[in-house]
């Protein structure tokens, strides 16, 4: 089941679609493979840990409503908007190798939606 991911300022700015990432138009704009996030051309870009995505340099970049994983700070929430229509799957491309981990930041400074969509 779909659900909506919020950005640091609480407003809804992803879809997580079970493997994918897509933007608020219903467009694949990345991957997930276990907790690793992938860019569609498969090079790695974060985490998923506990409902919360994080960038490569390992700071809170988007979350769920129904997280697991604590935030730096926990902004109020935004309405949520209905579902968009999902547009097809692109093929998925290999997946590259997962770097270490560094030491969890705090709020990304990164936009989620082009962040991802990078």
């Amino acid at each position: 089941m779909a659900e909506w991911l919020f950005d640091r300022h609480g407003r809804p700015c992803v879809i997580w679609d079970d493997t994918k990432i897509r933007d608020r138009y219903g467009k694949v704009i990345a991957w997930l493979g276990g907790n690793n996030v992938y860019s569609l051309s498969g090079r790695h870009i974060g985490w998923l840990d506990g409902g919360v995505i994080f960038d490569s340099s390992n700071s809170a970049l988007t979350f769920s409503r129904n997280r697991t994983t604590g935030l730096p700070s926990v902004p109020g929430l935004s309405g949520t908007p209905g579902m968009p229509g999902f547009a097809g799957t692109p093929g998925r491309p290999g997946l590259s190798g997962t770097p270490g981990r560094p030491g969890r930041g705090g709020w990304s400074s990164h936009d989620a939606a082009a962040y991802l969509g990078a």
